[in-house]
């Protein structure tokens, strides 16, 4: 049912964009300080963390998860309030020049509270450390427990634990920050920390792509990058700040380019796709073309060339055990894919369908948001649409926050509301005075 509801949510979105349906009213926002707005957006982020906390409780290991049953109506309630009022403050943030102190100053207040409350909306992180701990062997993990403290990560995912789903780049970087921490705990903070680090490098990246300041400050104090990828650490930062140093240098030099995406696709491998959005800034169609299938084909040649047969095992494990055999989703990702293919071939890109390409994965899950970001980088209004919306869309998708009234009541809502309805022409019989 959660999936049905969100595909076809996605669908009527893009259908009514082709249509000329799809809103573009103004919101209006009070004139506030810079300062206002930072506080707003950084105490509804606080008050979130401390609300998932509160409905936690202590377990195996050193960070709580939310269970998906958990909370009551009110929490849900209070979590989706406080992300639209997020998104309204950012909407706010846009039209209102930010000191570069200030963004900081949010900034910091973000990162101090993803770092310092030990809470999780899924045990992801949890797996992350163990593909560290596992590095080669993750493919294929030994059925035996870990020792000691590490043991909590058998808890969340059992013994043996899944094969990673990951490419082989991961299981380069994963080893590397999780040897930063002695400790289970020490390593979960260590992949906050590393994604923190990620996060302030895609900040500088947009700043040499050309993303207008005002946007900057957008990114930089977006609740559900935190929320998502610092918080949770979900690694998906990694490939999505590829991906944009490949569109730096997408014009210039395309073969690099096509390097770096390949590089984005080994870490998360539906990234040989997300990130061909971004090689339209190539003016030459042959060159553009020939770029496009190099990263594609690189990546897959590379995956099975470091990650083998025991990679494409576990992705087929993984996609076997999910929905991907629903005929929505084949659907919604084939309009997804066509999209990608149109943004490529330099045709048009449309608002609605930074929530079709996210449906790609085998799951609909939050955070996935953020692989529309190579799609949305072709143009400032669709990036701006993204960001602006991303704290909102990100809580109202989040498997913890899910019940029956937000799939039932407010995601048809949500879209009714985006849509506009068309005024009648005035026919013989209806035409007002001349």
């Amino acid at each position: 049912m959660i999936f049905f509801v969100y595909y076809v949510a996605a669908l009527v979105l893009v259908v009514a964009e082709l249509r000329g349906l799809l809103s573009t009213r103004r919101i209006p926002t009070p004139v506030l300080p810079a300062a206002l707005w930072v506080a707003i957006v950084a105490a509804m982020y606080a008050m979130q963390v401390a609300l998932a906390f509160a409905v936690t409780k202590a377990g195996a290991g050193p960070m709580r998860v939310v269970p998906y049953t958990s909370g009551q109506t009110f929490w849900v309630v209070a979590m989706l309030l406080a992300a639209a009022l997020q998104s309204y403050a950012l909407l706010g943030l846009l039209r209102t020049k930010v000191h570069a102190v200030i963004t900081i100053a949010g900034a910091v207040v973000m990162f101090a509270c993803s770092l310092a409350v030990p809470v999780l909306t899924n045990g992801d992180l949890y797996a992350y450390v163990g593909n560290g701990l596992l590095a080669a062997h993750a493919y294929a993990p030994p059925a035996t427990a870990f020792p000691g403290d590490l043991s909590a990560i058998n808890v969340w995912w059992g013994t043996p634990v899944p094969p990673a789903t990951y490419g082989p780049l991961w299981l380069v970087v994963a080893p590397l920050v999780a040897s930063l921490g002695t400790s289970l705990l020490g390593k979960m903070l260590a992949f906050r920390l590393f994604n923190a680090g990620l996060l302030g490098v895609l900040v500088v990246l947009l700043r040499a792509y050309g993303v207008p300041a005002r946007i900057l400050v957008v990114t930089a104090l977006n609740p559900a990058l935190y929320f998502q990828f610092v918080l949770n650490a979900h690694n998906d930062l990694l490939p999505t700040t590829l991906v944009v140093a490949a569109a730096i240098f997408a014009r210039a030099r395309p073969a690099l380019a096509a390097a770096i995406l390949a590089a984005a696709a080994l870490v998360k491998i539906p990234y040989a796709a997300l990130g061909l959005p971004v090689l339209a800034r190539i003016e030459s169609q042959t060159q553009r073309y020939a770029a496009a299938a190099l990263a594609f084909l690189s990546a897959i040649v590379l995956s099975w060339y470091a990650g083998g047969r025991p990679y494409f095992n576990a992705l087929m494990l993984h996609g076997t055990g999910s929905h991907m055999q629903n005929p929505l989703h084949v659907i919604t990702a084939f309009a997804a894919a066509c999209a990608i293919v149109g943004a490529v071939a330099g045709l048009r890109r449309f608002r609605s369908a930074v929530w079709l390409v996210p449906m790609i994965g085998v799951y609909t899950t939050s955070w996935y948001a953020l692989w529309s970001f190579g799609y949305a980088l072709g143009s400032r209004r669709i990036l701006t649409y993204l960001l602006v919306w991303m704290p909102f869309v990100m809580m109202l998708t989040e498997p913890a926050l899910g019940r029956w009234w937000t799939l039932a009541v407010v995601v048809p809502a949500v879209v009714i509301l985006s849509l506009r309805v068309p005024r009648r022409q005035a026919g013989p019989l209806q035409a007002g005075p001349s």
